[in-house]
Formats: structure tokens, sequence, C-alpha cells
């Protein structure tokens, strides 16, 4: 027995998703609309899209720059003092007149205890005793002068080491902070530099302007294009027509007929399944 299959005809199935009949005429419509946007060339703003700087802005710009060429005479100043303390310029007493005012201030009562007290002092006692013009009476005399100038000596010469040490220190610190100085003289060219990033910043913005208004007239045409072919070719509505050829399998049709023969004849032989199995093989 053959039991291939062979193809008994052709099943045509035809699959559609156009849009339905009341949906066409909005189709072409907006079809239309699209061919007519496509038609028409856009344009780039007229006017410039850089803000400008404002007056205020121009007139804050121009102090600093002109204040930051000028530099500033406190930092001059400054500047100065640190340079005049580390040399040492205020160690000695000429250049502190506070020094010396402070010493005549501070030996003021030795002195006039030494005028008013001290050598009337010797004076009367000399004079008592009968030596007054004697040399004994000139030796405490020059006693109690060495006596007076050593104290004012050792006074002087306290407070003059402690304005030296006081005056070290600041030369220390300005020493330290001579590095903060010399950076203040950066100050006005930092400024400068500050407003040259804002005009080139100002420059960029313009120039960017320009060139986005140069990409623009280059794009436009290919980008209303793109914007157009979707619309018209959106690939949204197709159809599909296939073909299928139909088989008539044989093997099914004879075991169909096996079964309904077997069938048949259990019901002839009256004995179930076995007695039909052995009616078939009888008959074949």
């Amino acid at each position: 027995m053959d039991d291939r299959s062979e193809p008994s005809g052709t099943s045509t199935t035809v699959m559609s998703n156009a849009p339905p009949a009341y949906q066409q005429p909005f189709i072409q419509r907006g079809l239309a609309e699209a061919e007519k946007y496509y038609d028409t060339p856009r344009s780039y703003y007229e006017g410039s899209t850089v803000v400008p700087f404002s007056t205020r802005t121009n007139e804050a710009m121009a102090g600093i720059d002109a204040r930051a060429r000028a530099g500033s005479p406190l930092v001059t100043n400054a500047q100065n003092l640190t340079a005049d303390t580390m040399a040492g310029n205020f160690l000695n007493a000429s250049s502190n007149p506070y020094l010396s005012n402070a010493m005549d201030a501070a030996t003021r009562p030795m002195r006039e205890a030494f005028r008013q007290d001290v050598m009337p002092s010797i004076d009367a006692a000399f004079s008592s005793a009968g030596r007054y013009g004697s040399g004994l009476q000139a030796n405490a005399q020059d006693r109690a002068a060495d006596t007076y100038l050593q104290n004012v000596g050792d006074m002087t010469s306290r407070m003059a080491f402690s304005n030296y040490g006081d005056e070290r220190g600041r030369q220390i610190a300005a020493a330290n902070a001579a590095p903060t100085m010399a950076e203040l003289d950066y100050l006005g060219l930092e400024r400068l530099g500050q407003l040259g990033a804002v005009d080139e910043a100002f420059a960029g913005s313009a120039l960017q302007e320009d060139i986005d208004r140069y990409n623009f007239a280059q794009e436009e045409g290919r980008v209303r294009l793109g914007e157009f072919l979707p619309q018209v070719t959106g690939g949204q509505f197709s159809q599909q027509t296939t073909a299928e050829p139909l088989y008539n399998n044989d093997a099914a049709t004879y075991l169909g007929y096996g079964a309904t023969g077997a069938n048949i004849l259990g019901g002839l032989f009256g004995g179930g399944s076995d007695s039909a199995y052995q009616g078939l093989k009888g008959l074949f």
C-alpha cells in the first residue's frame, strides 16, 4: 500500500490590517497636511539667541577691570610693612619713638628721687657734720650717682630687651605672612582673568548661535524629509496572502476505514475487539 500523501488542493488566506473605510478620508487628509508641511521650509529665529550684558553688568565689569589694573594701596602698604618688619627696621629705639617715651616715663621717678631726695640728703648730712664740700661728700655723691645711673640703665635695658623680643616675634610672624603677601600681587590678575572668562563665555555663546544657525540651515530639509516619510510610509497598513496545499492523509483514512470495518465485523461476529481482529485477519 502507498502511504505517501499528495495535496488535494490549495487553501488561500488573505490577512489585512488596512484601515476601515470610515478612517480613510481622515488618513488622506493627514497625508495632504504632511505634504504641505514638507513643502514649507522652516526658518531659524531671526533675532539673536544670546542675552547681552546689562548696563549694570557692563559698569561692574569696567569698575572691576579698572581696580584690578590699578591695584590697592592697602595691599601695597601691607606688603611694605611686612618687608620693613622682616628687615628689622623697628628693632632699635630710633625707629620706635614710643619706646624712648616709655623709658623716660619709667625712669622719671628715679630721676626726681635722685635730684630731690638723694643728693639733698647727702648735702645735708655732710653740712651738719661740718664736712660739706669735703672729699668724703664727693665720694658719697659719686656712689649715689652710680647707683642711680645703674638703676636707670637696668630698667631701660629690660625695656629695650622686651621691645626687641616683641619685635623679633613680629619679624617671625611677618616672615610667615610673606607668602600670603606675595599672593596679593595676583589678586588683580585673577580678577582680570575672571573678566576675561566672562567675555570668552559670551563670545562662545555668540559663536554657538552662529553654529546652530548654520547647522539648522544644513539640516532643515533633511529634518523635514525625516518627519514626512514616516507619516506617509509608516508601514502600519499591509495585506498578506498565503496559499497552503491541502493534504489527504491516506494512512489515517485507511486506519479510519479499518476501525470502522473492525467495528462492523465485531458486531457481525459478536466477539468484541478480538473477534474483530480475527475477522479482519481472515479478510486479509
